[in-house]
């Protein structure tokens, strides 16, 4: 049996939709996966009763595994680790040069 974690992010209210909006992200074994879910009930529903049911919703997608727009990252790798490469490409676009000072 693998480790297994759920965590309700980004709670909101969508007013325009009427819809409880939120990123859950479960957390399982090695790998993080998260599905942005959606929920229509009233502004006045009580938080415990809305991440519950935006849960099972992302649960049951998970086991249908119907989610089309879900994003996993494996355990251990950075999500910035690109940054380095992409402040270099930067400054070699832009010609930065170290102690350069617009006049």
């Amino acid at each position: 049996m693998s480790s297994y974690k759920t965590e309700v992010q980004h709670l909101r209210y969508n007013a325009a939709s009427q819809c409880f909006e939120a990123l859950v992200v479960m957390h399982e074994g090695g790998e993080t996966i998260k599905y942005p879910t959606a929920l229509r009930l009233p502004i006045n529903s009580d938080f415990g009763f809305v991440a519950q049911k935006l849960v099972a919703d992302a649960k049951k997608r998970r086991r249908q595994d119907a989610a089309h727009l879900v994003s996993r990252t494996a355990r251990g790798q950075s999500r910035l680790a690109h940054l380095g490469d992409l402040a270099r490409q930067l400054t070699d676009r832009i010609s930065i040069t170290s102690g350069a000072r617009a006049a």
